[in-house]
């Protein structure tokens, strides 16, 4: 695999492809897959990833579990590094990275949050990996391209998108248990014109 620049988005990693695994890795360690199957999905060659994959399992960042012939990826939950990593990986490549952009040309959204399991792990509550990712607009956008756009991020992410649209009147009323019990927990709030996220 021939070496690839650091990620400009986080240019801490020794390069965009050992980012992009340990991203996959890390963030979706509800799914692993053979080095195969995640050189064709990250789109670099088996080879390359296996060098990776050997660099981190060297470093304590992943473990390796065979399979028949086959070699899985896991984080290394016992790993010092652990924590802070997946908060790195998390907010460079987590779905807030990825979904505040996406909607960043559907007209009629005033402003836009993830809640749910994956607002609690930005906010730092420890869990299990969600299996889905809650989205919240607030303004009055048209629903089918809204979910037009949860599709298409579904397929990247690999995670079911469940966008919930609500009125600027409702949002600010504040006298519906749903909003209250919404607003109460943690909320990420999405930045449609720079991929970063605001915890609050």
């Amino acid at each position: 695999m021939p070496r690839t620049a650091s990620p400009l988005l986080l240019p801490l990693f020794r390069s965009a492809a050992q980012a992009r695994l340990l991203a996959r890795v890390y963030l979706q360690a509800d799914r692993p897959a053979p080095l195969a199957e995640l050189a064709h999905e990250l789109g670099n060659d088996r080879g390359g990833v296996k060098r990776e994959a050997d660099r981190l399992e060297a470093a304590g960042l992943v473990l390796s579990e065979r399979v028949g012939r086959q070699r899985l990826l896991k984080p290394n939950r016992e790993s010092p590094y652990y924590g802070d990593l997946y908060g790195l990986l998390l907010t460079a490549f987590g779905p807030a990275a990825l979904v505040g952009p996406a909607l960043r040309d559907v007209p009629g959204i005033e402003e836009a949050y993830l809640f749910g399991s994956w607002a609690a792990r930005y906010s730092g509550e420890a869990g299990s990996d969600p299996v889905d990712i809650d989205v919240l607009l607030v303004g009055s956008p048209d629903r089918t391209t809204v979910y037009a756009v949860a599709s298409e991020l579904e397929a990247l992410l690999r995670r079911e998108v469940n966008p919930i649209i609500v009125s600027r009147e409702r949002w600010d009323a504040e006298d519906e248990g749903f909003i209250r019990e919404v607003k109460g927990a943690p909320l990420v709030k999405l930045e449609r014109h720079d991929p970063k996220a605001v915890t609050r």
